[in-house]
């Protein structure tokens, strides 16, 4: 049976500022997607929040970037702007970037990712299928850069690289040029025999990310699908981060959840943060936490789920982040994030002059520009 999880994932209002979506929302969100499930346009859907963003995660029989799935979601999102105006809330709609989008969500503002697969518990490669849900909010599309770069790269930090004969078989990895605003330009990358190629391009996360990854002991299957596109080259201008999401397949011929967990120890540095115009380290946080911290620390979430073969959900899930063992390594962010942010807007602490180009600062260069003289030489 061949099933299709999508994950479609916006900012359409919160309370006091940037924090979270109301109660009121959700529900109003939720209500809606368990009627889809009961009309049958839904195998199953749950609905979550990380920071600002409500994220809806749905199964169902219609393919990618089905008009009907993608619609539905985006009525949703509309529906739910509503409440939020009702209540004065910030930001209503913030992230609807168009007033109706042509047959898909993708470019329109939210976003999106998906991946469809064969889901039967006679599967030889799959007899059952576990997958991970990473939602990030304050950051751009590159956030995922390295730590899948480091998923599916580096012995060092996947030991199934070495240990499982199908993972040692490599990847494939689609790579999207963000910048280009005339059409989507992507190039596909082998593993592990490019590895310093897929290098080159992840290193300038604001212009590359990766798009999707499939295995190559089973080219029929997609292991990650991410949200990467450039939402202010839709709108003409700068309209925020993408606050993108990741879904990465895991077990068996795929990377394991502690595998994929690892690299967020770091907390490495993205695009994002306050006004979306600095570099902060990520932190991992569980699912339905508030943007509450100083300096608007980019956040991500992750849940664990596991799809049984008609393509329902398990009736529990698992908050990846929502442990102890995940303290030590917040702590540790804050205070990469408290020394970094004392370099206040000078250099590296302020995100690249091509994302700078998208708010008011060119504005203010433009006129500093008229003022300028040349020196006569003495």
């Amino acid at each position: 049976m061949k099933i299709t999880f999508s994950v479609i994932k916006a900012d359409i209002g919160s309370i006091g500022g940037h924090t979270k979506p109301s109660e009121k929302m959700l529900e109003h969100i939720r209500s809606l997607v368990r009627a889809a499930v009961d009309q049958g346009l839904l195998i199953d859907g749950l609905v979550t929040y990380t920071g600002d963003d409500i994220a809806i995660m749905m199964s169902h029989t219609h393919g990618k970037n089905a008009e009907k799935i993608h619609m539905f979601a985006w009525n949703l999102f509309t529906s739910a702007t509503g409440v939020a105006a009702k209540h004065g809330l910030y930001g209503a709609g913030q992230d609807l970037l168009v007033d109706a989008p042509a047959g898909n969500v993708n470019g329109a503002g939210p976003a999106v990712a998906e991946i469809e697969f064969e889901r039967s518990d006679d599967n030889k490669d799959r007899p059952a299928e576990a997958f991970l849900v990473f939602a990030a909010d304050k950051c751009g599309p590159g956030a995922y850069n390295y730590p899948l770069y480091s998923i599916f790269c580096d012995p060092m930090r996947n030991g199934g690289l070495l240990l499982n004969p199908k993972l040692r078989k490599g990847f494939m990895v689609t790579v999207i040029d963000m910048e280009n605003k005339e059409g989507d330009r992507v190039i596909d990358i082998n593993l592990p025999e490019r590895i310093w190629d897929l290098a080159v391009l992840l290193q300038n996360t604001d212009r590359y990310a990766i798009e999707k990854i499939r295995s190559r002991h089973a080219p029929e299957e997609q292991i990650a699908s991410i949200s990467a596109t450039r939402l202010h080259n839709v709108a003409g201008k700068y309209v925020g981060k993408d606050d993108p999401i990741a879904i990465v397949r895991t077990q068996g011929m795929f990377p394991a959840p502690e595998e994929a967990l690892e690299p967020f120890m770091l907390g490495h540095y993205v695009t994002g943060g306050a006004r979306g115009s600095h570099v902060m380290p990520i932190m991992p946080v569980a699912i339905s936490t508030p943007v509450t911290g100083p300096y608007c620390l980019p956040l991500v979430s992750c849940l664990a789920f596991s799809m049984d073969a008609t393509g329902k959900f398990t009736d529990e899930y698992v908050d990846m982040f929502d442990n102890v063992a995940w303290d030590h390594t917040r702590l540790k962010i804050q205070e990469k994030a408290e020394e970094w942010r004392r370099g206040g807007f000078i250099g590296a602490n302020m995100a690249s002059e091509a994302e700078l180009s998208y708010t008011g600062m060119v504005d203010s260069m433009e006129k500093l520009n008229q003022e300028f003289k040349i020196r006569p030489t003495s």
